[in-house]
C-alpha cells in the first residue's frame, strides 16, 4: 500500500515542482500574456478534466496496472515537450500532455481495493499526507532549482519521476484483486451528482485546488511586479506557508479520522481560504506587502488542512461499486478548478480587473463556507465480513434497508451497515 502512496505523491511532486515559478518562466516565452501563461499554468488540469472519469471507468472494469503505466508514460513524454518548448503555445500543448495520463482516480480505486474496509480510512488520510508533504517539497525544490538552474531542469526532473513511478508499478505494486459488486457494473454518473454531501466534497476540492492555482499565479507576479521583489526572494513567502502548512497537515488528519470531526476540518479549511483572498485584497489596496503575505501563510493553512482528508471522505460516501468513478468524479472536478483558476485569473489580470476577481472570489468562497456548515457529518459503519454466503443471502442484503453497500473480495463478502 506505500508504494501506491509514494506513487501518488511522486506524480503530483512532478506536476506541482513547477507550479511556484512557472508564472515568471512562461511571461518570458514567445506569445505570452497573463491569460496564456494562467491557462499554462492549469493546462494539465484540463486534460486531466476530460479524461479522469473515463480512465476511471476503465479502472472499473480492465487491468489497473496497464491503465496507470499507460498514464505514465503520458506525464514522461508531456514533461519532455515542456523542458524544450520554446514558446508559450508549445509549452501549453505540453502541459495538456502531462494531464492526459489522468490515473489519479485509479490510484485511489487501486488503494480502496487493496485495502481492509476497517483500515481505508487510516490509509487514505496517510496517502492524503503524502501527497501534501509532496506539495509541500515542490515549494521549495520548485524555487530553489528553477531560479538557479531554469524551469526546464525541473521539466525533466518530472521525465525522470514518471519513469520511477513506472517502475514502481511494474515491480512494486501487486496486483488488484477481482472486486465483485452486488450491482450492474455500469457506474451512473446521475447518481453520483443526485448525492448532496458528494456534491459538497465536489465544490470544496473544486475551491481548494481551483484557488491553489490562482495563488500560484498571483504570488510570483504580485510580488515582483507590485511590491517589487527580486525573484530569488520569493522564498520568504514560501518558506513560512510551507512552516504554516507542515502544521495543519497532520492537524487535519487527527481531528477528521481519530476525533471524527471532519466536519469541523472542512469549515475551517474553507473559513481560512475565504481569509486569505480578503488579506490579499486588503494588500493590493493598501500597496502593504504583509497583508499578502499572512494571506499566502493562511491559504495554505487552510489548504493543507483539508488535503489529508478530502478523497478519503469521498471514498467513504462513495458505494463501493462507483468507488473509481466517484473518486475520478471528485478529481475531474479539482483539476477544472485548477484550470479556471489560473485561467480566469490570468484573464481578469490581463485586464487589470485582479481587485475585481479578488472580490467575486470572495464572495463564492462565503458561499462554499455556507453550504458546509449545513454539511452533514459522514454516516459511521459497521462493516461485517462474511466468509459463507449464497444468492439468497445476496438477495436478501439488496432488500434490507441499513445496508450501505456490500461486495465480494477474494472470497470474503463484506458488508457496510448503516450504524
Amino acid at each position: 500500500m506505500i508504494y501506491l502512496s509514494l506513487l501518488m505523491a511522486i506524480r503530483f511532486l512532478g506536476l506541482f515542482i513547477v507550479m511556484p515559478v512557472l508564472a515568471l518562466y512562461a511571461m518570458h516565452l514567445k506569445g505570452a500574456s497573463e491569460f496564456s501563461v494562467g491557462v499554462a499554468l492549469g493546462a494539465y488540469a484540463l486534460s486531466q478534466v476530460f479524461l479522469q472519469i473515463q480512465f476511471g471507468k476503465l479502472a472499473d472494469r480492465y487491468d489497473k496496472k496497464k491503465i496507470l503505466i499507460f498514464g505514465l508514460f503520458l506525464l514522461f513524454l508531456g514533461s519532455l515537450v515542456c523542458a524544450f518548448s520554446d514558446n508559450i503555445y508549445t509549452l501549453i500543448f505540453g502541459r495538456l500532455l502531462q494531464g492526459a495520463g489522468a490515473i489519479g482516480g485509479v490510484i485511489l480505486a487501486y488503494m480502496s481495493d487493496l485495502s481492509d474496509e476497517n483500515k481505508r480510512a487510516k490509509i487514505f488520510a496517510r496517502m492524503g499526507q503524502f501527497i501534501a508533504l509532496s506539495f509541500a517539497i515542490s515549494m521549495i525544490l520548485g524555487p530553489t532549482i528553477g531560479t538557479k538552474w531554469g524551469v526546464d531542469k525541473l521539466f525533466l526532473l518530472t521525465a525522470i519521476l514518471a519513469l520511477v513511478s513506472i517502475y514502481l508499478v511494474i515491480a512494486k505494486v501487486p496486483p488488484a484483486p477481482k472486486i465483485v459488486h452486488h450491482t450492474d457494473s455500469k457506474v451512473s454518473l446521475k447518481d453520483i451528482f443526485a448525492h448532496k454531501e458528494l456534491l459538497k466534497l465536489f465544490f470544496s476540492g473544486f475551491m481548494q485546488k481551483g484557488l491553489m492555482s490562482v495563488f500560484f499565479l498571483l504570488i510570483p507576479l504580485v510580488f515582483t511586479q507590485t511590491f517589487h521583489w527580486e525573484k530569488t526572494s520569493l522564498w520568504k513567502v514560501y518558506i513560512p506557508a510551507l512552516v504554516f502548512g507542515f502544521f495543519a497537515l497532520p492537524l487535519g488528519a487527527i481531528l477528521a479520522e481519530k476525533k471524527g470531526k471532519g466536519k469541523a476540518v472542512f469549515i475551517i479549511s474553507a473559513l481560512s481560504i475565504t481569509l486569505a483572498l480578503i488579506l490579499f485584497l486588503i494588500g493590493l489596496n493598501t500597496q502593504n506587502y504583509l497583508f499578502a503575505l499572512v494571506g499566502v501563510i493562511v491559504f495554505f493553512f487552510g489548504f493543507n488542512l483539508l488535503e489529508p482528508v478530502l478523497q478519503s471522505f469521498v471514498s467513504k460516501v462513495a458505494y463501493a461499486n462507483q468507488k473509481a468513478t466517484a473518486l475520478s468524479t471528485s478529481n475531474t472536478i479539482q483539476y477544472l478548478g485548477i484550470f479556471l483558476g489560473g485561467a480566469v485569473a490570468g484573464y481578469f489580470m490581463k485586464h487589470g480587473m485582479l481587485k475585481s476577481f479578488l472580490i467575486i472570489s470572495i464572495i463564492i468562497a462565503s458561499l462554499w463556507v455556507f453550504a458546509l456548515i449545513k454539511m452533514k457529518p459522514v454516516k459511521k459503519f459497521k462493516i461485517v465480513e462474511y466468509t459463507e454466503f449464497d444468492k439468497d443471502f445476496i438477495e436478501e442484503l439488496k432488500t434490507e434497508k441499513n445496508v450501505y453497500d456490500f461486495y465480494e473480495k477474494e472470497g470474503v463478502l463484506i458488508v457496510r451497515y448503516i450504524d
